[in-house]
């Protein structure tokens, strides 16, 4: 049994294309990770009524979740089905400070400017993929092989967009707000309004060098390395959102009811999709165990990660995994040809978990 770069490695649903590509078999590969650093996912889920915890500098709330399932021929490469769900959100401190005031009624801080500063950028597709490995060099003590994806996707929805502007907490209980949005969207999260699904397509591209020499190897994965979806008649807003048309609750606290003024329309949009990069290191130390030290890098943010692996039958073997980012902690256990993994900062009130499922049929 070869060791191979584990499934809790990084954060992101990175796929390899290496990994697809395997002589004559069936596969089946779903990983789904989910984190957020103001609250725990458990109060992220119930309006953030919880403890607080933000970052000093840029907050972040991701989900990324991926789901593959194809044959892969000794000739002709892999072909699959590809299902994809994916968001990444960046909110300064005092964006996420106002909101979880706002939502428990902790009170405001009387006096204060709030900055506000939050975007998004996500999308939800399925669609085919091919995939391909080319053996460059195969020696026993050197390896180079290049491995090659291509999507073409259906769009299903997205987001994107971004929010800027300032509050002022005229007491504890009220504030007032300016803020100015820039927003392509399928379902509209700043205000109410109904609008109608757009169609999408479009298509994506992946790739992989793995260079080996005797027990030291290196990996370099690029995902969404150039890919879009045109979007048709998305809807659109350009608006100033504010707080001129104030309601209050129960006990006093101002209700948020923004009043919008701008465009709303429907275009034609061309959404870039995000490039997810990662890259590893690998030490195999003997037959039996390794390690490795990657990171994932996307959109100007580094996750890294440890890795340690080892071999305890012919037909099991087990990983533990540590993440910098969130913290989490991350277990791989594969059977033959079967795989689950588990990753969480937490066992109690986690704020990001992972899971990963895979099976592998050769015939």
């Amino acid at each position: 049994m070869a060791l191979s770069s584990s499934a809790v490695a990084g954060v992101f649903s990175i796929v390899d294309p290496l990994a697809l590509d395997k002589k004559r078999s069936f596969s089946l590969n779903t990983k789904a990770f989910i984190a957020d650093d103001p609250v725990s996912l458990n109060d992220l889920f119930n309006r953030w009524h919880g403890d607080f915890h933000p970052g000093s500098g840029t907050n972040l709330a991701l989900d990324d979740m991926r789901a593959d399932i194809g044959f892969s021929f000794k000739k002709w490469g892999y072909f699959g089905y590809t299902y994809r769900h994916q968001s990444l959100i960046k909110a300064n401190r005092d964006t996420v400070l106002l909101t979880w005031q706002q939502l428990n009624d902790t009170g405001f801080i009387p006096g204060k400017v709030y900055n506000l500063d939050i975007s998004i950028n996500g999308f939800e597709t399925d669609g085919i993929v091919y995939a391909k490995r080319v053996d460059v060099i195969k020696s026993k003590d050197r390896s180079l092989k290049l491995g090659l994806g291509f999507e073409l996707l259906r769009g299903r929805s997205m987001q994107e967009g971004y929010l800027k502007g300032n509050a002022l907490a005229n007491s504890s209980k009220d504030y007032d707000f300016n803020a100015v949005s820039d927003y392509h969207y399928t379902k509209n999260y700043l205000y109410n309004l109904d609008v109608q699904m757009p169609t999408g397509y479009g298509y994506t591209t992946h790739a992989t060098i793995d260079y080996r020499v005797k027990n030291l190897s290196f990996r370099f994965i690029a995902n969404d390395l150039y890919g879009k979806i045109k979007w048709k008649r998305v809807p659109y807003s350009y608006v100033n959102i504010n707080s001129s048309n104030k309601k209050y609750d129960d006990n006093g606290f101002v209700v948020y009811n923004p009043t919008v003024s701008g465009v709303e329309k429907y275009v034609n949009y061309t959404q870039r999709l995000y490039g997810k990069y990662r890259v590893e290191a690998s030490y195999r130390y003997d037959a039996k165990s390794g390690m490795s030290a990657g990171g994932d890098f996307v959109k100007g943010i580094w996750f890294a990660y440890l890795n340690f692996s080892y071999i305890f039958t012919d037909s099991f073997y087990s990983t533990i995994s540590y993440e910098r980012r969130f913290k989490s902690v991350g277990i791989d256990i594969n059977y033959k040809d079967f795989l689950i993994s588990l990753k969480s900062n937490s066992v109690e009130d986690p704020s990001s978990i992972a899971l990963a499922l895979s099976c592998l049929i050769s015939f």
